[in-house]
């Protein structure tokens, strides 16, 4: 019986073999389809154009474009492109021109004249509920980009007025926009109220404004925010203001510490670029929080950042949590 057990034990061991070696041969036969080389000269010519009008960097925008017009004359893009090996091509010359690695070229389909969204974003979501002694909680996960989050954040905050204090939690946020970014910074600023200046290419600037909300806190409503290191972009802008507006309380770990904005242009029907278009000044630093991250008030392991909130909501030392200069 044992030697039928393992004749058993040794064909499974085979078969499982097969079925492998065949998933392996299959999936090496998926090809991903070239892009015409119509289609890459056009989207070249257009990303030099886009570089040298909305890269926030300009003086490294004619390096970049210098690259990639030397490139296109010496006809390193002549032939049929997969997608991923020019994706790989173009982020590494302009990475090496400008040493700005945020450049981004995405996949789409169909042209817009609107700015694009990333190829991979994480579905996203936004979650209330209301903890002991009537604290309330917001929850901001996955990537926040449509205009459609204004109305859903409306809906959540709405339900959230009457708190006796708030935590947002941002640990999971994903991507958003400046515009969402300042939407949310409505409901904790007052309407006209300086958030911060925008600074964007060509040494353009705007003034960023409250623009104030009809679903106010109760005056005085503790807000605290609870951040990660994987919080970036208008997230840190949010927090960031509201930490040197004197208007929350940070508690978490430093975030990311991109002080730039992104956005995302078409290029052709397929392809779309990603990259820096502005950056963010405050009025009370005069200065982001680019490189070093939005710096806790509160410094605790991201995963215990919640429970020591409440600690401190509850008026008890918060648990496993240090100075910020320690």
């Amino acid at each position: 019986m044992q030697g039928k057990g393992m004749k058993i034990a040794t064909m499974l061991a085979m078969l499982a073999l097969v079925i492998s070696l065949c998933g392996t041969s299959v999936s090496a036969q998926v090809v991903e389809p070239p892009l015409p080389q119509k289609e890459v000269t056009a989207a070249i010519n257009q990303l030099i154009t886009l570089i040298k009008q909305d890269y926030l960097h300009q003086e490294k925008a004619e390096k970049a474009a210098e690259a990639l017009t030397v490139a296109l004359n010496r006809g390193e893009f002549n032939g049929h492109f997969p997608y991923g090996r020019l994706k790989i091509k173009l982020e590494s010359i302009l990475s090496a021109a400008t040493g700005d690695s945020s450049f981004e070229l995405q996949w789409h389909s169909g042209l817009s004249g609107e700015a694009l969204v990333a190829e991979e974003n994480f579905p996203g979501a936004i979650q209330t509920r209301i903890l002991q002694n009537g604290v309330g909680f917001l929850a901001i996960d996955g990537d926040l980009i449509d205009q459609r989050w204004q109305t859903e954040l409306d809906v959540a905050m709405a339900g959230l007025t009457d708190v006796t204090a708030l935590v947002i939690d941002l640990r999971s946020a994903g991507l958003t926009s400046l515009s969402l970014a300042q939407h949310f910074l409505g409901y904790f600023v007052p309407r006209g109220q300086l958030l911060a200046e925008a600074i964007f290419a060509h040494q353009q600037r705007s003034d960023l404004l409250s623009p104030g909300t009809s679903v106010p806190l109760k005056p005085g409503t503790a807000v605290y925010i609870v951040l990660s290191p994987f919080v970036a972009g208008g997230w840190e802008f949010a927090a960031y203001t509201l930490k040197h507006g004197n208007r929350a309380t940070i508690v978490g770990m430093p975030s990311i510490g991109l002080g730039y904005m992104m956005t995302s242009k078409p290029l052709s029907e397929h392809l779309s670029i990603g990259m820096a278009y502005a950056t963010i000044i405050n009025p009370a630093t005069r200065d982001n929080w680019q490189g070093e991250g939005v710096i806790p008030d509160v410094r605790c392991q991201a995963n215990e950042a919640v429970a020591a909130t409440m600690d401190m909501i509850n008026n008890d030392a918060p648990a496993d949590c240090i100075a910020p200069d320690e």
